[in-house]
């Protein structure tokens, strides 16, 4: 007698069954497929794949550390899907942060919300910098759990430190940030009168830009019209990162990381002037030496 079966795959008839083996953070189900020649071979099958994933076993072996498996998502996975400073930032709190602690090293299936709970108030640093390895770990666990190598991502029942500095300590940070006087300002012009660096420094004095947007301005950006400078790129040295942990550093154009660092710039007249007289051969208007 044949055995039932109710798809084909490959051109081959297969019973298949269906188990959900885990949630999404959103609580969404995770199904997975499993196929047999027969409805019985087909429910074995998700029986011990089931199982094994309860066990810390994927595919029967042993279930591999968050010091293994993490490396190997974030140079696979995370590397083509952020900025290369993003991705360095990453690489960063892994190195500093999540491979010395102690749960790195035991089967990823064994670190519960409890467990990371403790690393997170154990760890010597800033609230800040918590939230920083809290939303690695929790990028890292989702994939973990779609992948199946985990039921339910530990992040998901976890708190979070909150930032204890008071509003004085705040304002008293920012009062302590310092500005050139006009003393200053002459003395700077002074120095660099005649220098190939003059019309950077009156640049920066006149718009107030950051190093990186400064080098990064192209012709394309500014609206000589209108008298606007457009921030919307940035020249930085980036971190190009192997898995062994060796970097090689190259100049690279980007756009700013956040929102509030596109923005546009008047242009005062000495700016306009300055801007106006210079040369147009390259299309960086102060190019990197």
């Amino acid at each position: 007698m044949a055995k039932k079966t109710n798809c084909i795959k490959n051109g081959i008839p297969y019973y298949r069954v269906t188990r959900t083996i885990g949630h999404k953070p959103d609580g969404t189900l995770i199904r997975k497929e499993f196929y047999g020649s027969g409805i019985n071979e087909a429910n074995k099958k998700a029986d011990e794949y089931i199982n094994d994933l309860k066990s810390g076993l994927i595919n029967g072996k042993q279930a591999t550390t968050l010091n293994i498996l993490f490396p190997d998502w974030l140079f696979e996975v995370k590397k083509n899907e952020v900025k290369a400073s993003t991705f360095e930032s990453y690489y960063g709190t892994y190195k500093k942060f999540i491979e010395p602690l102690d749960i790195s090293n035991i089967p990823i299936k064994e670190i519960k919300s409890l467990k990371l709970q403790s690393c997170y108030n154990d760890l010597n640093t800033t609230p800040n910098n918590v939230k920083k390895v809290h939303k690695v770990l929790n990028m890292f666990f989702g994939y973990a759990e779609k992948e199946g190598y985990i039921l339910k991502n530990p992040c998901n029942n976890v708190s979070l430190p909150k930032d204890k500095k008071k509003v004085a300590e705040i304002l008293e940070k920012k009062q302590s940030f310092q500005y050139y006087n006009e003393d200053e300002i002459k003395r700077l012009k002074e120095v660099f009168k005649g220098n190939k660096f003059e019309n950077v420094v009156l640049f920066a004095l006149g718009t107030g830009m950051r190093r990186g947007e400064i080098f990064g301005l192209q012709w394309s950006d500014i609206d000589f019209d209108k008298k606007e400078i457009h921030i919307i790129h940035n020249l930085s040295a980036i971190a190009d990162i192997s898995q062994d942990g060796k970097r090689e550093y190259h100049i690279q154009l980007h756009t700013p990381k956040t929102q509030n660092s596109v923005r546009i710039i008047p242009m005062s007249n000495n700016i306009y002037k300055l801007l106006s007289s210079m040369e147009k051969r390259f299309r960086f208007c102060f190019r990197p030496k």
